[in-house]
């Protein structure tokens, strides 16, 4: 890529075909609201009722966000190296390390995923004051396991009426 993340490209493709996405007032409110966007999401509020509820939903369900979020689980795991930024806690990450792999494997598959388990899954890595970061804010194999659950949660796939009257 000669203009490192940039893709001229594909910014010209979207222009010429004149879709033109969310205006940069609601993606720089989205980015802010982020956090609350997720607890919400994870809970399992329906991303339908607000623009940035849909956004963030968007964002949640590409494949590059759960990467992101897989590789976080992963570097969580492993070493880092020496940083200001809060580290996870250690003996309860080395103890849940089956579990936040498994998690990482599980946002990085090809299968369907509920979207509370993706938003549940973001906010334990994105939350510095959270469970995987803090030892005093919550059971991390609580977390862990509801952020799996919830992956797995998928909403049933609606069917033909005739196909069920039959």
């Amino acid at each position: 890529m000669p203009y490192g993340v940039f893709s001229l490209t594909k910014n010209r493709e979207s222009a010429a075909s004149g879709s033109t996405g969310p205006s940069l007032a609601t993606r720089v409110r989205m980015r802010f609201r982020r956090a609350e966007l997720d607890e919400a999401l994870a809970t399992g509020v329906d991303p339908g009722g607000e623009a940035d509820l849909g956004l963030r939903a968007g964002q949640l369900d590409s494949h590059a966000e759960r990467a992101r979020i897989a590789a976080a689980l992963v570097k969580a795991v492993g070493k880092e190296p020496m940083t200001l930024l809060p580290r996870p806690q250690r003996a309860a990450v080395r103890d849940a390390a089956d579990e936040i792999l498994s998690l990482a494997l599980r946002l990085g598959d090809d299968r369907p995923v509920g979207m509370a388990g993706v938003a549940a899954a973001a906010r334990l890595v994105d939350d510095r004051s959270g469970p995987l970061y803090r030892h005093n804010t919550g059971d991390l194999d609580r977390a862990i396991a509801s952020a799996h659950a919830a992956l797995d949660a998928t909403p049933p796939v609606a069917t033909e009426p005739a196909a069920r009257a039959a």
